[in-house]
């Protein structure tokens, strides 16, 4: 007989159903048990516990199809929130489907270097509550659902880098911090692109075919850290193009087209006060930096 490993506790607790981490915040993590589903109703996928004992992670990297992943969360899991989800390197999964996880939630969520195209709408809602991590690099995904982010009231990090986005979604999210969409053809950049998402600390925008910053594009964002809008196809920076402040560290425009720099282009630039440490202009063969 097969044994499953489960995380031993000190107080014997008598449950029924299903248990999840967030049930048990607020009190003694020893007085809990949980376990992974039965290794043979998730293959190919495999269950883990952590170091800790006191959470779960699943890599299916091994699907072979959209089928079969949804058939491995018919499974009974006697625990239903995991720490993270993980598929890597798989050339089978092209669309991640509305309620392929069912009942289970993660707080990180990374399906990288893959062919996904499509993530359906509903395909990630069950993590809504939980998810504080959504990494989908270096794939080929067109079609994300980003009219559902400002359900993610946890989500702090969002990672589409390597994808197909075409044109510059609409983000509405209050908690998002690191927003990751470079090597997309966005083709441009809204003059609000950022209103909806005022906590952005670093930004990631490189090879995005970016034409132009209109100015006050990121007025909306008083609390950024970095922001990389290098290989692109700028060619002036008008007034009030970057704003500096206080947290303002790297400004990468590195690598454009850049002819015409404005003066009070860069609006808050100051020795005195440290904002906007560090200006990169290298543009094809000059170089030009402004450092603080």
């Amino acid at each position: 007989m097969k044994l499953h490993l489960v995380v031993m506790v000190v107080t014997v607790v008598a449950t029924s159903g299903r248990s999840s981490i967030s049930e048990f915040q607020g009190t003694n993590k020893s007085q809990f048990a949980i376990s992974c589903p039965n290794d043979a109703d998730i293959r190919p996928c495999e269950c883990t516990v952590s170091l800790d004992g006191f959470s779960l992670d699943m890599d299916c990297s091994k699907v072979q199809d959209e089928d079969q992943l949804e058939a491995v969360f018919q499974a009974d899991f006697p625990t239903s929130a995991f720490r993270r989800f993980t598929i890597h390197q798989n050339k089978q999964l092209r669309i991640l489907r509305d309620g392929t996880f069912k009942l289970v939630t993660f707080e990180e969520i990374w399906i990288t270097d893959g062919i996904l195209e499509k993530i359906e709408d509903a395909a990630l809602s069950n993590s809504a509550s939980t998810a504080r991590s959504l990494i989908f690099n270096i794939n080929n995904i067109s079609v994300f659902p980003f009219s559902t982010l400002n359900n993610f009231k946890e989500l702090l990090s969002l990672d589409l880098r390597v994808n197909n986005l075409q044109g510059f979604p609409k983000l509405t999210s209050s908690t998002l911090q690191v927003l990751y969409l470079s090597h997309n053809p966005l083709g441009g950049l809204p003059v609000d692109a950022f209103a909806g998402t005022p906590s952005i600390i670093d930004l990631h925008l490189s090879n995005t075919e970016i034409p132009q910053i209109l100015p006050g594009t990121l007025e909306a964002l008083p609390n950024l850290r970095n922001v990389g809008l290098g290989n692109n196809h700028l060619k002036e920076l008008a007034q009030n193009s970057v704003q500096c402040n206080s947290n303002t560290g790297l400004v990468d425009l590195g690598y454009n087209e850049l002819r015409t720099v404005h003066p009070n282009a860069f609006p808050g630039l100051s020795h005195d006060k440290g904002t906007c440490n560090f200006i990169s202009l290298h543009n094809r063969g000059a170089t030009t930096y402004f450092g603080v």
